[in-house]
């Protein structure tokens, strides 16, 4: 088990591995069935894992991004993607991380317009 590195590997030719990395398998599991469904002029490969580390593999292909899926409403995602993060080698987060949040919905947008008229009162305090 070790830090997972961009550049660990050569490339595949007209190759993309993506790693989906989160705590809900079945929401992963629908992401990568969704993303493989669409029609790409390269091959495109999705690998699961719950957490980071991966298992050291000499088969292991080349990693190209990396989602961390967390769900807003779950303490427990949260601190996994934390954990996992320590395992990322920082160059990777010039363009090969992304973090895509689920289960937002109203309780986010209520939550972002609180934040914002707090700013706003804030800002006008004299």
């Amino acid at each position: 088990m070790s830090v997972l590195r961009p550049l660990d590997k050569l490339p595949g030719l007209n190759t993309a591995t993506i790693l989906l990395v989160g705590t809900e398998d079945a929401l992963l599991q629908q992401l990568a069935d969704s993303m493989l469904k669409e029609d790409c002029a390269s091959e495109l490969k999705v690998h699961l894992a719950k957490s980071l580390p991966l298992p050291s593999s000499v088969n292991r292909p080349r990693i190209d991004l990396i989602v961390f899926v967390v769900n807003l409403h779950s303490k427990y995602s949260l601190q996994n993607t934390e954990e996992s993060l320590r395992h990322v080698d920082a160059s990777f987060f010039l363009g090969k991380v992304c973090f895509l949040a689920t289960g937002g919905g109203r309780l986010w947008t209520l939550s972002l317009s609180s934040l914002e008229m707090d700013f706003g009162n804030k800002g006008h305090q004299t």
